[in-house]
């Protein structure tokens, strides 16, 4: 009678192409989970926008960098609000201006995602380190 079961070399084979399966899967697999985490940070990016543009309309300018205090954190993106175009001289809520941006942290995964920093200004312009990033 004959054992029923596995060789030893039926077993690598199947070791042999599970692995390879697993190199060419990962790639796309972690591509996909950087653009998951790329447009929760576009999401970000644009509330911000629509809390200083709620800020603009009530006040008549964009708030001084250091009174606005509603940017948001996230596990694998810095976030950093610039105002611009300010009178000199000018009260807090003259800019006229803004820029935000996302930077990814060095320590993430995003570390390596080709898009590199999101941007978007007071007019909506939406800016990456490649075009077909937003």
């Amino acid at each position: 009678m004959r054992n029923r079961g596995f060789s030893l070399l039926e077993l690598l084979i199947a070791s042999a192409i599970v692995a390879i399966l697993g190199v060419l899967a990962y790639p796309t697999y972690l591509n996909a989970v950087q653009e998951g985490v790329r447009s929760e940070a576009q999401q970000e990016l644009l509330k911000t926008a629509v809390i200083l543009e709620r800020l603009y309309s009530r006040n008549g300018g964009y708030p001084d960098s250091d009174k606005f205090d509603a940017l948001p954190t996230l596990e694998h993106y810095n976030f950093k609000y610039e105002h611009k175009n300010k009178p000199n001289g000018g009260a807090n809520f003259t800019s006229r201006e803004f820029l935000l941006t996302a930077t990814p942290k060095t320590t993430s995964m995003q570390a390596s995602d080709h898009c590199g920093e999101l941007t978007i200004d007071h007019i909506g312009t939406q800016g990456a380190a490649e075009n077909g990033c937003w």
